[in-house]
């Protein structure tokens, strides 16, 4: 801490130089919060989020702390920003079956913040789930819908088929997700489309696909979703390669 002061104090008297978690924040980030690890930290929507994971048997639990100009900060767009990142680690923990989620509950000096999340005395944001293989169905349809309603969706065309393409932001380490549902067409048609979307977002459209799933397309019907489609909805898990 002695010599985080020290180097804070250098900063500010030579006054035109940036603060430290700009110029460095690599070392700002050592000395400040020098318990995490590089997987501790994510970027979405212009904050840095530190994660913290508990285990308690077969649930997990995240953390989820989100940062800006290197404090933590409750900026307009942080609790999507936690969700976004939540839904990605969930997701890539668990792949190719679907997490499932836990119900939220109010921890001590907190308050719900939706079905799935809930928000400490501190202002982070926590979910629990665990990995479960099998049909999704109930509450999982509920995060699934959740997750994908964070998405970018656009419309597109292969051959004289229209499809919704959904694109979830990108987790730290480079996974993506997308999710495309054509209105008719084939699987293959399907996975054409799949293949120009992911090399249209890769910047040199070398990719690596991770896995190929089928999806489900689901709207609110009461409190329980319902499937609209699940014939030719696919998702995509992949990296974007050198």
């Amino acid at each position: 801490m002695k010599r985080l002061f020290l180097l804070t104090a250098l900063l500010t008297l030579t006054g035109c130089m940036k603060p430290l978690y700009e110029s460095d924040y690599p070392l700002y980030r050592q000395y400040k919060y020098w318990e995490t690890a590089d997987k501790d930290w994510q970027e979405m929507d212009s904050f840095r989020i530190l994660v913290r994971r508990t285990q308690a048997g077969e649930r997990t639990e995240l953390r989820l702390e989100t940062h800006r100009d290197g404090l933590p900060s409750t900026a307009d767009g942080y609790i999507q920003a936690a969700q976004k990142t939540a839904f990605n680690l969930m997701t890539a923990a668990c792949s190719p079956v679907f997490p499932a989620i836990d119900a939220a509950a109010a921890p001590l000096n907190g308050r719900i913040i939706d079905r799935f999340f809930y928000q400490y005395g501190d202002a982070s944001i926590g979910v629990t789930y665990s990995c479960r293989s099998g049909t999704p169905h109930g509450m999982d349809l509920a995060a699934e819908q959740q997750k994908w309603s964070l998405a970018r969706r656009h419309w597109d065309k292969i051959g004289d088929v229209n499809a919704y393409v959904d694109v979830l932001p990108p987790a730290a380490d480079g996974y993506r997700q997308i999710r495309i549902r054509l209105f008719g067409g084939t699987v293959s048609d399907n996975k054409k489309l799949a293949r120009r979307t992911i090399q249209n977002i890769c910047p040199n459209s070398n990719f690596r696909l991770l896995s190929d799933k089928a999806g489900v397309d689901v709207v609110p019907s009461g409190r329980i979703p319902a499937v609209v489609s699940d014939e030719n909805v696919r998702i995509y898990d992949f990296n974007c390669t050198p």
